[in-house]
């Protein structure tokens, strides 16, 4: 559909896609990298808690990172899509649609310290194609869960671009 480019060896970066999931229960929050874990699991425990079954893969989006004196403080959303709508509290939010649409796109399997790399690959892209960047990197974790002793993780990355040229 969209429009490829091979930017680094063993990877290829696509235009024009979409990333579309209904029934999503969202929690954002600033969090120690170090507590990042223990928030997870309480949000997926109060989602177990509902009865919703998940429908989809876990993604995740980090908005920023501030280092304190401590830990680095990472102001990250993760997102889960579930077989119903749910009604939410606290830190928790539910969202009927989410929809990305006119992202670059990409997939990577790898070791997770590198992923910079190839967000780094597709902000290059974007420039080089005069598109401007309008959000944050969106993880979908496509292997969520079901890693083989040894596998890596396989991500597949959205950012959404502008879709008007500069």
């Amino acid at each position: 559909m969209g429009e490829k480019s091979k930017m680094c060896q063993l990877c290829i970066i696509e235009s024009a896609k979409e990333l579309r999931f209904e029934n999503v229960a969202s929690f954002r929050k600033k969090i120690f990298q170090s507590n990042v874990k223990d928030e997870l699991s309480r949000f997926i425990s109060t989602l177990k808690q509902t009865g919703a079954q998940k429908n989809g893969p876990l993604i995740s989006a980090t908005f920023g990172v501030e280092q304190t004196t401590e830990h680095p403080l990472i102001d990250i959303e993760f997102l889960i899509p579930l077989d119903r709508a749910i009604q939410l509290t606290d830190d928790y939010v539910f969202k009927p649609i989410f929809h990305l649409t006119n992202a670059v796109y990409s997939r990577y399997s790898g070791d997770p310290a590198l992923i910079q790399n190839q967000y780094n690959e597709m902000i290059k892209y974007l420039h080089i194609h005069n598109l401007q960047q309008i959000t944050v990197a969106y993880n979908v974790n496509i292997n969520d869960g079901n890693l083989v002793e040894h596998a890596y993780p396989v991500v597949d990355i959205y950012i959404g671009a502008n879709p008007n040229k500069l």
